[in-house]
C-alpha cells in the first residue's frame, strides 16, 4: 500500500546515533508515513539498535556501495508521492514532515523544499544556523520561490545537507536518481538536476538539528572541494549547461572559486606547490580582468606568507 510520504535513511556503523534519528523521525506529526532504512553493509551493532523498533520501519541490508547507492535503494524501494532524506546522525524537529508537506500541498509548481537548520559543534556547544551565510545574496530568498535556482545553487550548495530535502517522487523520475560515481557532493549533483527541472523553495524555519563529530565524510574539506570541482565540471560539458549557455560563464566563475579554496587549503597543508597549481587552474578557468586579480591577490598572500616563514627559520641561524 502507498503513502503520501516516505522517509529514506541510508546508515553505515551508525550504531551510536541511529536509534536516536529513528526516533526523532517516528516522532513526526505529520500522520501516515513510512520509513526506510538501508543498512549499507555496516559491521558494526547497527541491525541491533534497529531491532527494537520493529514493524514501525522498513530496513534493508546491503552490501556497503556507498551512501549514493544505498540512498538510491531505498528510493526504489519506497512508495510515497513525496521523499524525504535523513542521514543517520541528525535529529528532525517534531513538526519538520508536516511543516514542508504543507508547504508543497499548497504549492504544486514547487517540486523540491528545504528547510533551515542548526549545525551544532559537540565540543563548543555553539550552533549555527545554516541559510545565515547566504542572505548577503539578493538572489537567495526564503519563504516564497525561488526565480532562478539552478543559477544560485551553480554558486554555492545552499541546501547544504540531505536531512532538510522534500522532493517530489516523479521530479526524481524525469532527474534520475543519485549518481553513484561520486563519493562525496553526490547530493550537491542532483540538486542541480533537480533545479534544471523544478521550482525550489526554501524554509526559513530551522526544523532538524545536524550534528558534526569527526566520523562526518565532509571532514575531508579537499576531497569535498574535489568533488564539488569534478560535478561542476561535469555540469559544463553536459546538456543541462548546453540547453542554457548563458549560465556557462557562472558555472566557470563557481569552478575558479572551488579551485581557490582547494588552493588555500593545500598550503595550509603545507603543500604550496599543489595550492599554486590549483591557483593557476582557477585562473585558466576562468579568463577575466577580474579574476586576474584575485590570481594575483591569492598568490600574492601566499607567497608573502611563505617568505615571512623562511626568514624565522633563518633567524636563530645568524644568532649562532
Amino acid at each position: 500500500m502507498s503513502v503520501t510520504m516516505s522517509v529514506v535513511i541510508p546508515v553505515y556503523n551508525g550504531a551510536a546515533f541511529i536509534a536516536d534519528t529513528v526516533r526523532a523521525a517516528l516522532a513526526q506529526t505529520v500522520g501516515k508515513f513510512e520509513i526506510v532504512i538501508v543498512n549499507d553493509g555496516s559491521s558494526d551493532s547497527t541491525l541491533e539498535q534497529l531491532a527494537p523498533f520493529g514493524d514501525a520501519v522498513k530496513v534493508i541490508s546491503i552490501a556497503n556501495k556507498g551512501v549514493s547507492n544505498a540512498r538510491n535503494v531505498g528510493i526504489l524501494a519506497s512508495t510515497g508521492q513525496f521523499i524525504a532524506f535523513l542521514d543517520a546522525d541528525d535529529l528532525w524537529y517534531p513538526e519538520k514532515l508536516e511543516r514542508q508537506l504543507q508547504i508543497m500541498k499548497r504549492h504544486s509548481d514547487i517540486g523540491f523544499c528545504c528547510c533551515n537548520y542548526a549545525s551544532l559543534n559537540p565540543i563548543t556547544g555553539d550552533a549555527a544556523t545554516h541559510f545565515d551565510q547566504f542572505i548577503h545574496d539578493p538572489e537567495f530568498v526564503l519563504d516564497k520561490k525561488m526565480a532562478d535556482p539552478l543559477k544560485v545553487l551553480i554558486g554555492y550548495n545552499f541546501v547544504g545537507t540531505c536531512s532538510n530535502v522534500m522532493v517530489r517522487r516523479d521530479v526524481l523520475e524525469r532527474t534520475g536518481l543519485f549518481d553513484t560515481r561520486y563519493r562525496q557532493a553526490e547530493d550537491y549533483e542532483l540538486w542541480l538536476r533537480c533545479a534544471g527541472e523544478t521550482n525550489f523553495l526554501l524554509m526559513s524555519d530551522v526544523l532538524l538539528d545536524k550534528t558534526k563529530h569527526e566520523t562526518n565524510l565532509t571532514n575531508n574539506f579537499v576531497e569535498t572541494l574535489e568533488y564539488h570541482d569534478m560535478v561542476l565540471q561535469e555540469l559544463l560539458r553536459g546538456p543541462l549547461i548546453g540547453a542554457r549557455p548563458h549560465l556557462k560563464p557562472t558555472v566557470r566563475r563557481a569552478i575558479s572559486t572551488v579551485r581557490y579554496a582547494i588552493g588555500n587549503r593545500l598550503f595550509n597543508r603545507g603543500q604550496a606547490g599543489l595550492g599554486y597549481g590549483y591557483f593557476w587552474s582557477a585562473w585558466r578557468e576562468e579568463q577575466s580582468v577580474s579574476n586576474a586579480l584575485r590570481l594575483i591577490g591569492q598568490a600574492g598572500k601566499k607567497t608573502a606568507r611563505l617568505l615571512l616563514e623562511a626568514l624565522k627559520l633563518r633567524e636563530p641561524i645568524r644568532e649562532r
